[in-house]
């Protein structure tokens, strides 16, 4: 049975964050996440460290797959990698999360069978700490697939993620699962004994942070400093022509003509998706040679971007935005800093030689110096590019120097017509609450949108159609409790965990 119940936990697990499968979206089963871990749980209670690794992982290893099927087709449609090396490659990434989900299991397990603690006082740390450590490590991490971000549907249960980030919602789900495991436990050897404070207990914190959220929500919240009149272009340029030199020209006209329509419809800013200019440009000159559709207003384009000086031995390429005014003067920079491995650069390549192909189209891209707002008209625009919006540190980093709103540009085109797009808008809601800022979206095959501070998607844009949108993004200079103190919750975590081991 216990093989079943790791099976089933995994499976219901994978299906709580957004979910399509041959193009078909489920609904919203976010509600499985307070549960999902139960059967698991349960089986794992009193069981050696030997057995609770082996069917924590095998939880994982369905987990994942559920999740994070979808980097096959980044992989083998848009990467060159024949069908089998992308298997291979996608379940090696796969093993290596189970681990990192096993290694929870096997912490908290050790911990327990030698104090004799419940399960309840120990796991949601242990939880915490190390899905805060797999958003670092290794190669700079990748936090995709925490339980936490399976709650983009119900925002007053997240509104605490603007005091302890995305952990605080991860930190009670797992609270949930074992006071659930606990009373179930009890229900079936027939005992009450100390169950009562401890239910009473939850009762009383899921209470206070569901409170707090519904007071979140229905606070107005300080009056924006301005609203900026914005344009998006979703090109919707599909991913095998977007470096295509023959049709350069085309690709750049369908968003020269979007530009020149949304300027005419008002808005003082158009955002172009990441890498969606066609040529690579340089950065630090004064002048935008390309005729790109804007008189009177400014242009935020995503491309990949050189210097200009000859004197430079090694020509280095970045993944940049650059802010481009109607009269061609290029205004401001950001390089993207937190890049793709295997999808902008290819680490340790003497060992992964095969994956080459994964970087065919945009080259072997360096990271950015810093994470710094783009300046424009006297105020400051934090842009993350691409996966950027998935790591909390960044756009926390971004208000922390002062960014008035956050920009998301990004092409989710790599991954077809799967669940990555609706799950990676997920990360910009909490990204939004955590630093209390409204999130836009541009993107170049979908999901363009916008974002409250609340977390509240306004308006989105389809999956895969050419369109323009016009809105309104507000700016705010308060900073919120996260933005303040930062990684509090996961770092304390860590501490009580090596406290607990000795």
């Amino acid at each position: 049975m216990g093989w079943i119940a790791a099976v089933l936990s995994g499976i219901l697990a994978g299906l709580s964050y957004p979910t399509l499968f041959f193009g078909h979206a489920l609904p919203n089963l976010g509600w499985l996440a307070f549960f999902c871990w139960v059967p698991l749980f349960y089986f794992l209670t009193c069981a050696s460290v030997r057995r609770v690794f082996v069917l924590s992982f095998v939880a994982g290893l369905f987990h994942y797959s559920v999740s994070m099927y979808w980097l096959y087709t980044a992989m083998n449609s848009f990467g060159g990698i024949s069908p089998l090396v992308s298997v291979a490659v996608l379940f090696l990434f796969i093993f290596v999360l189970s681990g990192y989900l096993s290694l929870i299991f096997v912490i908290s397990q050790w911990i327990i069978n030698r104090t004799g603690w419940n399960a309840l006082w120990v796991r949601p740390w242990v939880w915490v700490a190390l899905e805060f450590l797999r958003g670092h490590l290794p190669m700079g991490g990748l936090p995709w697939s925490q339980i936490g971000y399976s709650q983009g549907g119900f925002l007053p249960f997240i509104q605490n993620a603007d005091l302890f980030g995305v952990y605080g919602v991860t930190f009670l789900l797992v609270v949930s699962n074992e006071t659930l495991t606990l009373l179930f436990s009890k229900w079936r050897r027939h005992e009450t004994a100390g169950v009562f404070p401890k239910v009473a207990m939850v009762f009383v914190l899921f209470t206070i942070n569901l409170a707090y959220g519904f007071f979140r929500l229905e606070q107005s919240g300080p009056a924006p400093l301005k609203t900026l009149p914005i344009g998006i272009v979703q090109g919707n340029i599909p991913q095998e022509d977007k470096w295509d030199p023959q049709i350069a020209g085309e690709i750049v006209s369908v968003f020269r003509d979007a530009t020149t329509g949304l300027e005419e419809a008002g808005a003082e800013l158009i955002l172009w998706p990441e890498a969606s200019f066609p040529i690579s440009v340089p950065y630090d000159q004064d002048n935008f040679e390309y005729e790109i559709g804007n008189a009177n207003s400014s242009v935020l384009l995503g491309t990949v971007t050189r210097s200009h000086h000859p004197s430079s031995l090694r020509r280095s390429f970045y993944n940049s935005a650059l802010l481009v005014s109607g009269d061609h003067q290029i205004l401001d920079y950001y390089h993207k800093r937190h890049l793709v491995p295997f999808g902008e650069y290819i680490p340790w390549k003497e060992i992964l030689f095969f994956a080459k192909k994964l970087t065919s189209q945009v080259g072997d891209l360096v990271p950015g110096e810093d994470y710094r707002p783009i300046r424009y008209n006297g105020n400051l625009l934090g842009v993350l590019i691409c996966y950027e919006d998935i790591f909390p540190e960044i756009a926390r980093q971004m208000v922390s120097k002062g960014a008035h709103a956050l920009v998301n540009l990004t092409n989710d085109a790599w991954y077809g017509t799967s669940s990555a797009a609706y799950q990676h808008q997920v990360f910009s809601q909490f990204r939004s609450i955590e630093t209390r800022r409204a999130l836009v979206r541009a993107t170049n095959t979908g999901i363009s949108s916008l974002i409250d501070r609340n977390g509240k998607i306004v308006w989105q844009g389809g999956l895969f159609e050419r369109k323009n949108y016009f809105t309104e993004l507000p700016l705010y200079s308060d900073r919120s409790v996260y933005v303040k103190i930062g990684d509090l919750l996961p770092i304390f975590s860590l501490i009580l965990i090596l406290g607990m081991i000795l």
